[in-house]
């Protein structure tokens, strides 16, 4: 019975019924050892080997999809293309290690139906070496994005360098010559003056005097301000500081004059101009005023001279003929006068100012008549 029971219990522990170890043709107690390990592993080593071929198949799939998407690239010609000789390297470089695997894969298959432990190692080298294969076909792609970026951020740095030099502003400070400021002085007060603002355009003509006291134009311009703003006496001492700081500007002081005498002050206006003695040809205007306070104070001597230093300027104005007649007919020249008045009866065609001239002459000659007997 125990031995009936050891055997029962060793069925139970082999998972088998009683009479099956003797339908199988073993006993329960010691039986031929069992093939099924040798099958999975024999199994195992087919599956193993048929991942490697699949593997090697996907490879060449890859490498030929990595080559058509290395010949897209560079006909678009990106910022910074892979240069063809380095892709050519990659491609080399992954191709000896395609063959290197081929003949590495069949002697692992032959090597396989001899031994399962040494068909198991080779199953796990095979893992590096598709790694290795996935490896090598990946950089020419990943070069290729990676450069896109870079020629994009170049050329945003490129786009952004011309802006920010227009947005750029210099301040630069520029120093105005003496005649700049005067000018800009002289603008300002005449846009005043237009807009009625007399006393802002003083102000201005005042500024453009400061930085240049000997500029003429400008006081007279100021002085005539002043005396049509009813201020005669600050024009008459901006005309006098002119003539002091330049005795030879004429013009100043042919404009004194006719103000004194605009204020009815005759006398102190001659005695201005006879303070000077410019030249006839570029001052008419100055013996011309010169001749007429000279006859309204009847200074005819004063008077004479006057026209007829403008008699000799200008020899064919009669007008300067017949005051020159007038002036010596007052001082009793005869000879002169007559000479005189003779000479602007040819040139003035008056007919009321020839009347007068043929009067003074028949009265001239009566006189002469009187003095002789």
């Amino acid at each position: 019975m125990s031995i009936l029971n050891k055997v029962l219990k060793d069925l139970d522990k082999r998972g088998q019924k009683p009479g099956e170890a003797e339908r199988s043709g073993g006993s329960a107690v010691a039986g031929p050892p069992s093939r099924t390990p040798w099958i999975i592993a024999l199994a195992a080593i087919v599956l193993a080997v048929i991942a490697v071929i699949a593997s090697y198949v996907s490879w060449e799939y890859l490498a030929d999809n990595s080559r058509s998407m290395d010949a897209k690239p560079q006909s678009v010609k990106p910022s910074e293309p892979t240069p063809p000789s380095q892709v050519a390297q990659d491609i080399n470089f992954a191709r000896p290690v395609a063959t290197k695997t081929q003949p590495d894969t069949e002697a692992r298959l032959s090597e396989n139906t001899q031994q399962s432990s040494s068909r198991q190692d080779d199953v796990n080298e095979t893992e590096p070496a598709q790694q290795r294969l996935s490896l090598v076909s990946v950089p020419v792609p990943s070069q290729q994005h990676s450069a896109a970026p870079e020629s994009t951020e170049a050329q945003q740095v490129q786009q952004q360098e011309p802006s920010k030099q227009a947005a750029t502003l210099v301040k630069k400070a520029v120093k105005l010559s003496p005649q700049e400021l005067i000018a800009r002085e002289i603008s300002a007060a005449q846009e005043a003056a237009e807009q009625g603002l007399l006393s802002e355009s003083a102000v201005h003509w005042q500024k453009a005097l400061t930085i240049d006291p000997n500029h003429i134009e400008v006081r007279r311009q100021l002085a005539a301000l002043q005396f049509g703003r009813n201020k005669w006496q600050d024009a008459l001492q901006v005309l006098t500081k002119g003539l002091e700081l330049n005795p030879k500007a004429h013009e100043l002081r042919v404009l004194a004059a006719k103000m004194l005498q605009k204020r009815e002050q005759p006398q102190l206006a001659l005695t201005l101009l006879q303070q000077a003695q410019p030249q006839v040809e570029a001052y008419l205007e100055y013996y011309q005023l010169k001749a007429q306070l000279a006859q309204q104070l009847s200074q005819w001597k004063a008077m004479a001279q006057s026209y007829q230093a403008l008699a000799q300027a200008q020899p064919t104005q009669g007008r300067w003929w017949l005051g020159h007649g007038i002036a010596s007919q007052q001082l009793g020249e005869i000879d002169t006068a007559v000479n005189a008045f003779k000479r602007a009866k040819t040139l003035i065609q008056h007919a009321p100012t020839l009347d007068f001239i043929e009067q003074q002459l028949n009265l001239l000659v009566e006189q002469d008549e009187a003095t002789s007997s």
